[in-house]
């Protein structure tokens, strides 16, 4: 009797365990697009990340502009850096260009148009230089008046002149 209520018990156990591993595996998000997760996946690594009006736009995030809670304009244009066309979606601050990689449409660079929007650590358009290099520090690339900052997968760049940005844009590096 004793092991007939030990293997019902096991059963039970079984049965939980199974049922609690695919509850994880839905509530961790979309599995059934593999090369968009692995996508996602690079970025989280990233180091630097944006985003605009609470939706995800770092460069290298599968990206969907119907996302936005904003109007704006689209176009597109022919792409420089993947094949086929970049996809140009511009609202009232930013600009976010987007292109498939490996199939999958994704935020390719974002470019701040006003002082209204700040990097996540709090720069904008009409910051002086001294507040990028202390918020970033100074191990950066410097061609003429722009500084460019590195992470993972991504570039942070700003055009600085007479000392005050007057542009931001992040980048997704093309391997």
């Amino acid at each position: 009797m004793n092991k007939k209520v030990l293997i019902v018990v096991a059963i039970i156990v079984v049965i939980a365990v199974i049922v609690a591993i695919v509850v994880a595996t839905q509530n961790s998000g979309d599995k059934s697009n593999p090369e968009a997760q692995n996508v996602t996946e690079e970025v989280q690594d990233a180091g630097f990340m944006i985003s605009y009006l609470g939706v995800d736009v770092t460069p290298g995030v599968p990206y969907d502009r119907n996302t936005i809670p904003e109007e704006g304009t689209y176009s597109e244009i022919p792409s420089c850096a993947f094949e086929g066309t970049d996809n140009v979606s511009t609202f009232a601050h930013v600009e976010i260009t987007s292109a498939q990689v490996n199939g999958v449409e994704t935020v390719y660079s974002v470019y701040f148009l006003d002082p209204e929007v700040k990097t996540q650590e709090g720069v904008a358009i009409s910051d002086d230089r001294n507040k990028v290099i202390e918020t970033y520090g100074s191990d950066y690339e410097e061609l003429g008046n722009k500084i460019t900052y590195t992470k993972g997968d991504v570039q942070l760049s700003f055009i600085i002149e007479n000392d005050v940005v007057t542009s931001v844009e992040y980048v997704l590096v093309v391997k």
